[in-house]
């Protein structure tokens, strides 16, 4: 599995070379990548997600692939883009990538969870961290936005993934400064040993179901 690490990117260039390695691994004629960047300022709504949760549309907005709803993507956000294939079923693959962060966090003291209402990562009641995928021919794409040190008056431009935008927090704003790309490869690193051991356990359940004494 390959990590790249692409520095500041423009979102319509990060988008446009993620679906082209999706398509390389999908065609298999490319190794899973997972790729770390950081945008420009850009709001997203997900493919089922409502127009209506942008409310000031001063910046670039883009309709795009992945679940979710609307989300501002800007400097100061650790962007991880993995594109790997499904080793189980979506449902655990998010709970990979939840659990990347959540590993990710507990390093920098800062202890974070679930919410069975919402995806995504939390701390007490504010969110740290939001997850949306796409998954096309076995293939998931899109990723995770960790919020290390953004301006969070952007996000008052949106109802974050439908959510009022108080719920948003940061890591500088629980007092840690970190450096945006060493927690995004801090959060790649830990899901790349996520998805091994995942291979792993389904590889010896396979084994396990094909061996009958």
């Amino acid at each position: 599995m390959r990590i790249f690490v692409l520095g500041r990117t423009q979102y319509p260039e990060a988008w446009a070379l993620m679906k082209r390695i999706h398509d390389e691994v999908a065609r298999g004629i490319a190794d899973e990548t997972i790729l770390v960047t950081e945008h420009d300022n850009v709001i997203t709504v997900g493919r089922h997600g409502r127009l209506n949760n942008v409310l000031r549309r001063e910046l670039p907005i883009y309709v795009v692939e992945r679940g979710g709803d609307a989300t501002y993507h800007g400097p100061g956000q650790a962007v991880v883009y993995p594109v790997v294939r499904l080793r189980g079923g979506v449902r655990s693959y998010l709970w990979a990538l939840e659990e990347a962060v959540i590993r990710t966090l507990d390093k920098y003291g800062i202890s974070a969870g679930r919410r069975e209402d919402h995806r995504g990562v939390w701390v007490g009641g504010k969110k740290i961290a939001s997850v949306g995928i796409a998954v096309e021919r076995g293939v998931a794409y899109h990723g995770v936005a960790v919020y290390v040190n953004p301006r969070m008056e952007y996000f008052y431009h949106i109802n974050p993934c439908g959510l009022p935008p108080s719920v948003i927090t940061s890591m500088r704003h629980l007092g840690v400064e970190a450096d945006v790309f060493e927690v995004g490869y801090a959060v790649a690193v830990n899901l790349e040993a996520l998805l091994q051991r995942q291979e792993r356990l389904q590889a010896g359940a396979v084994s396990q179901a094909l061996y009958q004494p």
